[in-house]
Parts: structure tokens; C-alpha cells; sequence
């Protein structure tokens, strides 16, 4: 009797202490998830936020289309200004201009060519949400006043039920409830909020 007793305490104390283990190890398993699906996802958000910017210097407005973004990317140009020479340590570069010390040539390259060269996706999954099951990123552009002065905005989101939805537990432990955002509508920044 006394026997049986103790395998049953053995096999109870080991269902415990897996349900234990378990327990401590659930949430240190959903932040690793978490952490690798959010690196993901930001960088998307900072391959939107660049190809913004070089549509901003080119046509000075933002766009909130994303298949525009990825048209842009793939036939527009983009100028660049090359200096040919070197400026003395005397002089600052404009005056070596002046002096034609140093000349400016302007070109025109293809954006492709030098924006998302380390993107490790092709192009047009950029509109898409890692984890997001096909969905896409909310994006706006829009003008804002500040003094005197109109400055493009815009703003790409995602909330947090698009790329956790499959994950259990997910509103139980994760935290960021407004998801990952880069940019904003209401000021002329274009960071993002993990930054």
C-alpha cells in the first residue's frame, strides 16, 4: 500500500511540476514570437517609410496608396546630386562650388536601384503584413498646416489582431494595444512608435 502511495505522489509531483514548467515557460514563449514577428513587421514599416520619403523628395506630397508606393518603386527615378572634386578643409562646399573647385552633376537613377537593397522579400509583398494572413497595411497621406507652412504627412499602421489573431492568449499577454505604427496624421514626424 505504502507503495502505491508513493508512485502516485511520483506521477503527481511530476504533473505538477510540468504544469508548472509550462506555465512559467507560455509567456517567455509568446514574447519570443512576439519579438520575431514584431522585428518583421517594423521593417516593413521602415521599407514603407523609405520609399515615402524618396516619393516625397520627388513629387513633394506623400501617397496613400501602397500599390502606388510599389509602382514607384519600380519605374519611377530618382535625382542624384554627385560632387566631383573635393572641398579644401578652407573652404565649405559651396564656395568650392563657386570657385569650380568642386562641380555638381545631377542624375537621374532607377528607385529600385538604391532604395530596399537588403529587403529580403520580393517588392510587392510590401503592401502585406507579415503574419497578417493577406491583409495590408492601413495607410493615409494628407497635407497639414503648421504656421504658415502645408506639410506632407501620412501614416502606416497595423493593429495587433491582424498579426496575432493566431496566436493563443495573444490579449492576455501582449501589451502594445495600438499596434506598430510609422508616422502620423496630426504631427509632420515620420518615426514610428517602437522607436
Amino acid at each position: 500500500m505504502k507503495t502505491v502511495i508513493q508512485i502516485v505522489l511520483t506521477v503527481v509531483i511530476v504533473v505538477l511540476g510540468y504544469f508548472i514548467y509550462e506555465s512559467i515557460m507560455e509567456p517567455v514563449r509568446f514574447r519570443q514570437e512576439t519579438q520575431r514577428r514584431e522585428a518583421e513587421i517594423i521593417q516593413r514599416l521602415k521599407d514603407i517609410r523609405d520609399v515615402q520619403r524618396s516619393h516625397r523628395s520627388r513629387y513633394q506630397r506623400f501617397t496613400a496608396d501602397l500599390d502606388s508606393l510599389v509602382r514607384f518603386y519600380n519605374v519611377d527615378s530618382l535625382l542624384l546630386v554627385r560632387a566631383i572634386g573635393s572641398v579644401p578643409d578652407t573652404l565649405t562646399e559651396s564656395e568650392a562650388v563657386r570657385l569650380g573647385i568642386v562641380q555638381r552633376d545631377t542624375i537621374w537613377i532607377a528607385a529600385k536601384d538604391s532604395l530596399l537593397r537588403q529587403a529580403n522579400y520580393p517588392i510587392e509583398e510590401l503592401p502585406y503584413v507579415p503574419y497578417g494572413e493577406g491583409e495590408r497595411f492601413e495607410m493615409e497621406a494628407d497635407f497639414i498646416e503648421r504656421g504658415l507652412v502645408r506639410l506632407p504627412v501620412f501614416e502606416a499602421r497595423v493593429r495587433p489582431n491582424v498579426y496575432m489573431s493566431d496566436l493563443d492568449n495573444w490579449r492576455v499577454y501582449y501589451t502594445r494595444e495600438e499596434g506598430l505604427r510609422v508616422g502620423s496624421m496630426q504631427e509632420a514626424v515620420i518615426d514610428g512608435n517602437w522607436e
